[in-house]
């Protein structure tokens, strides 16, 4: 069944977009701009092992017919080979059949595709590139002695690059004139996550295709 909080598919064409999550969603929506998403249907699937499973749901769909592209948005975390699998099997639900590259989409009807956080390689997550497109150079200057100074507490776990990312951006925004701001209310902040930064791109371009 679609997830309550989820968009109805509309009847016309239109890209699905499929997030692990909101603050991904949040990102996706500001880096594209209003014009893109409004051709989008994004689906929070809200935990990366319910991807697979919603990807069924968004198949049996009344109007899936109408989907022109199907783009997964997914973290890396810290294993590149889980999450390509995991983007690979969920495109399957849709016929994807070949070999995935990273941010981009196959040939047919529909396209298809994936774009793993922060760029198809490296360890990370969405805050790995929002850290990466900070309005505030001076302020992520002084996050970043701050992380030094606490010796790096993350260095440790086995998520490390994807959870001291987090840290630190929990950090950078704490610092903000408000410092109870959501991941989402900090894409249009003063200070805050600049969506229209080109460390954001990549992601852009993947968005654009759909």
């Amino acid at each position: 069944m679609r997830a309550h909080s989820n968009p109805s598919m509309p009847d016309r064409p239109f890209g699905l977009l499929l997030v692990e999550g909101g603050d991904e969603r949040a990102v996706c929506e500001a880096v594209v701009g209003p014009a893109a998403w409004a051709s989008l249907c994004c689906w929070n699937v809200q935990g990366r092992d319910k991807l697979v499973r919603v990807a069924r749901a968004a198949r049996l769909d009344p109007n899936f017919t109408f989907a022109r592209s199907i783009g997964v948005v997914l973290d890396v975390e810290n294993n590149l080979a889980d999450a390509l699998a995991l983007a690979v099997n969920s495109l399957a639900i849709f016929g994807f059949a070949s070999t995935l590259v990273h941010g981009a989409l196959s040939a047919g009807s529909p396209r298809l595709g994936a774009f793993l956080v922060p760029d198809g390689s490296a360890h990370g997550c969405i805050e790995t590139l929002c850290r990466c497109a900070v309005r505030d150079p001076s302020l992520a200057t002084c996050v970043d002695a701050l992380a030094a100074c606490a010796g790096f507490p993350h260095a440790s776990l086995a998520n490390a690059q994807a959870n001291a990312d987090k840290g630190w951006l929990k950090a950078y925004l704490g610092m903000l004139a408000d410092p109870t701001l959501r991941f989402h209310q900090a894409l249009s902040t003063p200070g805050g996550i600049d969506p229209t930064h080109a460390a954001l791109d990549p992601l852009r371009t993947f968005l654009l295709a759909l």
